[in-house]
């Protein structure tokens, strides 16, 4: 990796550290408050429904040289909007700091990853680099789960969230060190963004490549926050500790940190489109043997094969986000909130479907009826991508 590209990658695991805590913290912080499992899974929901609306506006807004003031913008929010947490005891507190935390950091993301592509130098492979951030962000979700669990069960909620603020505070001080994207990378964001870009960005999704990665970044974020959201309530069911939830995640996702930068190897032997296709599946089928087990060991064994599948895919997905949409038509700010926003509905739906099920099934029978669910919706709409015909025509740009 170059000196360059890793200077860009270290704000990716502030930030991500910073989320991880704050998506481990918050399901047992609402249980602690006596909410109902399904009323979780909705509150929770709130976030990404938020972040959701913010990913295409800030990608419309995204141009490299005012990356920087757009994230500072953000990040400042994100960071008080964790302090905010520990005063939301009742549902509309809660439901106001989650809605701004979730839009705030909804802009931040597509920023912050159309600014690491156009800022990559010209001789940095791309299918490296894009592992690289793929491995950053597992790298900022596995030590912020390994501190969240023994933070809150040290100190208590108000310390995690605080420490929460604190790694978004260092996200913020580094982008003063980084350098705007290269004057060639610029001017093609500005060419992109002459076009109409939303009607561009509405349109290709419709074209069957870009609608496949849709989907299966969808599917893939459904997985994960079904995951990773009702697992401390299941670890606390079966009798672990919040430490031990916190080791599981955090080896989950160091499982992701390890295996993604490696992905970019393997990506250039195999297809990163198949390869996205089959990890969702395998995904599923190891998440249904989670109510059989009740000890530390195997629950930590699953969630690492889980964590492998998940990075594999995850980094052939962001390839096609990279590869299969052409940035001289649609600004790298609208294909990256494209591609966010599809993560977002993923993060919606996983803890609201999730608490649905939850509520006729308990937390066991939600880890063999929702991943199954997902597995089966999955294929059937990557299927349904199949039959869309509506390729970009070739346009000419100045």
């Amino acid at each position: 990796m170059k000196a360059a590209t890793l200077k860009l990658c270290l704000p990716v695991v502030a930030m991500t550290a910073q989320q991880s805590m704050i998506s481990l913290v918050l399901p047992p912080f609402l249980e602690g408050l006596k909410y109902s499992v399904s009323a979780i899974g909705t509150l929770i929901s709130v976030g990404p429904i938020l972040a959701l609306a913010a990913r295409l506006p800030s990608g419309l807004a995204y141009r490299g040289e005012r990356a920087r003031t757009l994230m500072t913008a953000a990040l400042s929010i994100v960071i008080l909007s964790n302090l905010l947490y520990h005063f939301a005891v009742t549902p509309l507190r809660f439901i106001l700091v989650h809605a701004l935390n979730g839009l705030s950091l909804g802009a931040a993301m597509p920023i912050y990853l159309a600014f690491f592509v156009e800022a990559l130098s010209p001789d940095e492979d791309r299918r490296h680099a894009m592992g690289y951030y793929a491995g950053c962000l597992a790298i900022g979700y596995s030590t912020g789960g390994f501190a969240a669990g023994y933070v809150t069960d040290k100190l208590g909620y108000f310390a995690a969230f605080t420490a929460a603020s604190l790694l978004g505070l260092l996200c913020l001080a580094m982008l003063f060190f980084l350098s705007q994207p290269p004057a060639k990378a610029a001017a093609r964001s500005r060419v992109a963004a002459t076009t109409p870009p939303l009607l561009e960005a509405l349109k290709s999704v419709l074209e069957p490549k870009v609608a496949a990665m849709v989907v299966i970044h969808l599917f893939l974020n459904m997985m994960h926050q079904l995951g990773m959201i009702f697992l401390p309530l299941y670890g606390l069911a079966v009798g672990l500790t919040l430490t031990q939830v916190g080791i599981i995640k955090g080896l989950y996702s160091l499982c992701n940190a390890i295996t993604r930068p490696l992905s970019g190897f393997v990506m250039k032997q195999l297809s990163h489109q198949r390869v996205s296709r089959v990890g969702l599946p395998l995904q599923a089928a190891l998440m249904t043997l989670v109510p059989f087990f009740h000890d530390l060991g195997p629950l930590l064994i699953v969630f690492i094969l889980v964590g492998f599948l998940r990075a594999v895919a995850i980094v052939a997905n962001t390839i096609s986000m990279v590869e299969d949409v052409d940035a001289t038509r649609i600004s790298r700010g609208v294909a990256s909130g494209i591609y966010s926003a599809a993560g977002d509905v993923g993060n919606i739906l996983g803890p609201s479907v999730g608490g649905i099920i939850a509520g006729f099934t308990g937390i066991a029978g939600l880890f063999f009826i929702g991943p199954t669910m997902i597995a089966l919706t999955f294929l059937a709409s990557l299927r349904a991508c199949k039959f869309l015909r509506a390729p970009m025509a070739p346009r000419s740009t100045p």
